[in-house]
C-alpha cells in the first residue's frame, strides 16, 4: 500500500510505498475514541500559551492517506496523549519535571549539555518510575502492597 502525507504547511507530498500493509491493518487507527469538540475543549483547557495551543490544533488536523483511507494521524496521537495523561497523572507529573531538570541542568555554563546528556535518561527515568509508583498505589494498592511486602525479603541488606 501506498502511504502519503502532506507536509501541512509547504504542501509537499512525502510517500513510502509499505508493501506488507493492508487495510484490515488500518481499523483500530481508523476508529475515533474522541471528538472534534472534546479534543478543542482539552487543548483550550490546557495551561500553556497561545503559540503551543495554536501548534496543537494544526498537529490535530494532521492526515495521511493509506491506499484509499484517510488517517487523521494528529488527532490520534493526542487522542493517545490525552489518554494517559488522565489516567496516569501521577507519571506525566514526572516525565514532565525530569524533562524540565534537565533541561535546567543543560543550561548551566560549559558543563551544562555534557551532564544532562549524561544525567537527562536517568532522571527521566526516576521521574516516571517515582509517578508510576504513585499511580501503581493510587489505582492498584494491592499490588503496591504485594510489590512492598516482596522488597521486605531484602532488609537485611540495607545498611
Amino acid at each position: 500500500m501506498i502511504v502519503e502525507a502532506v507536509h501541512p504547511e509547504t504542501g509537499e507530498k512525502f510517500s513510502v510505498d509499505i508493501p506488507s500493509l493492508h487495510p484490515e491493518d488500518l481499523n483500530s487507527l481508523s476508529t475515533e475514541y474522541t471528538t472534534e469538540e472534546k479534543l478543542k475543549s482539552y487543548i483550550e483547557q490546557l495551561d500553556v500559551s497561545a503559540e503551543i495551543k495554536a501548534m496543537l490544533f494544526k498537529f490535530a488536523k494532521f492526515t495521511i492517506s493509506v491506499g484509499k483511507t484517510l488517517i487523521k494521524f494528529g488527532k490520534k496521537v493526542l487522542e493517545i496523549a490525552m489518554m494517559l495523561a488522565a489516567k496516569y497523572k501521577s507519571t506525566t507529573l514526572g516525565i514532565i519535571l525530569g524533562a524540565l531538570l534537565t533541561l535546567l541542568i543543560s543550561t548551566i555554563p560549559y558543563l551544562g549539555p555534557s551532564l544532562a546528556s549524561f544525567l537527562g535518561p536517568f532522571i527521566l527515568l526516576f521521574g516516571i518510575g517515582k509517578g508510576l509508583w504513585e499511580d501503581i498505589k493510587r489505582d492498584k494498592p494491592e499490588l503496591a502492597e504485594s510489590i512492598t511486602d516482596a522488597e521486605k525479603i531484602f532488609q537485611p541488606l540495607h545498611a
